[in-house]
């Protein structure tokens, strides 16, 4: 009984061997899945890898350095040339600017005229104040050939500057000095060239005088070449006393 239920026994299958065999055949799968993913990832990259490697860097190009020219040593005497061309350049120009009021004033050392008052105007009333420039005349200021013209009394009136203020001017020798003033407080000095007698047809006088700038102060005289006999009262000449600007 015991041996035919013996055989009976070995005939039943082992389902413990089966499951050991079963867990370890799902490993292998397991495993075996794993190392063809594995792979087939390592593959993929690798190939981006040589595509991303084999595309040459971009090259940058760097643009030429320029050498620069080393200027020249400015010389002291060219720099010192320079700043005093530069301060010339700046007188001419402030001396070119015209103020709002056109009076001068008038300095004769020879004749004792300190300051006086040169009014822009040429009638009789502001003659009889003192001395006056011709409207139609130039200034000092002026860049332009110019001649600045002024007219002043002999005798003149008592508490006026006009009092006798050129009674002496046929007294002036060449080589006087003359100064005109502007209301800018700038001086022109002026050094006289030349005196000389006309009637008053003789406008030529008041002209500018060519590559000068001059100033011509008149005063009136009894006839041509009567200065010093006869002081009035026909006044039918002239008396001109002419002086080149001093730079």
């Amino acid at each position: 009984m015991d041996k035919q239920r013996q055989e009976i026994d070995t005939r039943r299958p082992n389902y413990a061997v089966f499951r050991r065999r079963r867990r370890i055949g799902l490993l292998l799968l397991t495993l075996l899945a794993t190392l063809i993913v594995v792979g087939l990832g390592a593959y993929l990259f690798s190939g981006t890898s040589e595509e991303t490697s084999e595309a040459p860097p971009e090259e940058v190009e760097t643009p030429p350095v320029e050498e620069k020219e080393e200027a020249p040593k400015e010389t002291e005497a060219e720099r010192k040339a320079a700043e005093e061309k530069a301060a010339r350049e700046e007188e001419e120009r402030k001396a070119a600017v015209a103020p709002d009021d056109p009076t001068l004033f008038l300095t004769v050392p020879r004749l004792g005229l300190y300051g006086h008052t040169v009014r822009n105007d040429d009638s009789e009333y502001a003659l009889d104040l003192g001395a006056i420039k011709l409207p139609d005349t130039g200034f000092p200021w002026q860049k332009e050939d110019t001649n600045t013209y002024i007219a002043c009394h002999r005798l003149g009136w008592p508490g006026n500057e006009s009092f006798q203020q050129c009674l002496n001017l046929p007294a002036m020798q060449t080589g006087d000095e003359m100064f005109l003033t502007d209301t800018l407080g700038r001086v022109y000095k002026y050094r006289v060239t030349e005196s000389l007698q006309v009637t008053p047809e003789d406008t030529w006088v008041k002209k500018p005088v060519e590559g000068k700038d001059v100033i011509s102060l008149q005063t009136c005289i009894e006839t041509l070449g009567d200065v010093w006999n006869t002081v009035g009262p026909n006044w039918t000449a002239r008396y001109i006393v002419q002086a080149e600007r001093v730079n």
